[in-house]
């Protein structure tokens, strides 16, 4: 009986180590091009995907202190999603612009260089590699505007959309837009 209990015992904690260890380690990649991660495919068969179940989304629109929500149909769930599809670098992420790690179950790029738009990119997958979650930061300078965003996508949760912004002559805004998925 004891024996059985020491092989139940150490069975579990071989298991527990690798399912630690399989999304538990940290790998700097060289990143070359042609990843196989493309952002662009994931979010085209998500756009897909909503389109055929037209949820019905409880949707936030914020702009500075003032906002509103509203439950609703998207029409277009390409269009509603861009800002993400615009922001794909996974496929030609240029080694010299960004550096590039696994950890912890997600892909990293964090741009070496500050004048990048997209400098922050974090795909969070489970075990199968199916992605989970999508966070984007990204963000424009020149002497007219200037503005930071981020982005963060939940499959079959929520997205939403933040951005701070100075336009010389307007001033300084924010802006936030949240979707929250809600069951038919």
């Amino acid at each position: 009986m004891k024996n059985k209990h020491i092989n139940s015992t150490l069975f579990l904690l071989i298991g527990s180590v690798l399912l630690f260890w399989s999304c538990n380690n940290e790998k700097s990649v060289q990143q070359t091009k042609g990843s196989t991660l493309s952002l662009d495919s994931f979010f085209n068969a998500e756009i897909e995907k909503l389109t055929k179940l037209n949820p019905t989304v409880e949707k936030t629109v914020a702009k500075d202190l003032d906002s509103e929500t509203k439950s609703l149909k998207i029409t277009n769930w390409h269009t509603e999603l861009s800002g993400f599809i615009a922001a794909d670098i996974t496929k030609d992420a240029d080694p010299n612009l960004y550096d590039f790690k696994e950890v912890d179950c997600k892909t990293i790029y964090k741009a070496k260089d500050d004048r990048l738009a997209i400098q922050y990119l974090a795909v969070e997958h489970d075990l199968n590699g199916k992605i989970q979650q999508v966070i984007i930061e990204r963000k424009v300078d020149n002497s007219l505007y200037s503005s930071n965003e981020k982005l963060t996508y939940d499959v079959d949760s929520s997205y939403q959309i933040e951005k701070d912004q100075d336009i010389l002559i307007l001033g300084r805004s924010q802006y936030k837009i949240r979707g929250k998925l809600k069951s038919n």
